[in-house]
């Protein structure tokens, strides 16, 4: 059986239709209809994602002499892999984004309860001013 009557024997037992293979795989209803026709044929990527989606080898779908599917695979441990980096990766996100917010708060704080380092001469010299006051400065040496 050549590839294309395989894929179409594959996706109708799955129960599904062209385009709704196609979402699944992300390609376009035109390239599962060229793959099913014969007149193209999926890259690699796609091979493997089509391996992987009916749970048979490579091996079946490239062989045309095999016509029967094999029993389905042993549980895909790479999809398991896959699956866990990504809560990996998400754990990491979210310990990245609590860190972050942490040192924002640090950072607030530390700026609102430091002591102010450029305190005008009056406070330093305790004298009293009223508001909007201007100093006077005498400046005639004789």
């Amino acid at each position: 059986m050549e590839l294309s009557q395989k894929l179409k024997e594959l996706r109708k037992k799955q129960g599904l239709t062209q385009i709704e293979l196609a979402e699944k795989l992300f390609v376009s209803r035109q390239a599962v209809t060229g793959w099913e026709a014969g007149t193209s044929r999926p890259s690699t990527g796609n091979l493997q994602s089509l391996g992987k989606f009916f749970n048979v080898p490579l091996d079946y779908l490239f062989n045309e002499g095999e016509d029967e599917p094999p029993t389905p695979m042993a549980p895909d441990v790479e999809r398991g892999e896959v699956q866990k980096k990504g809560r990996q990766r998400i754990r990491w996100l979210l310990i990245g984004a609590v860190v972050f917010v942490l040192l924002v708060c640090f950072l607030s704080w530390h700026r609102n309860n430091q002591k102010n380092d450029m305190d005008d001469l009056h406070t330093l010299q305790r004298e009293d001013t009223t508001l909007g006051e201007v100093p006077k400065f005498d400046l005639n040496w004789d």
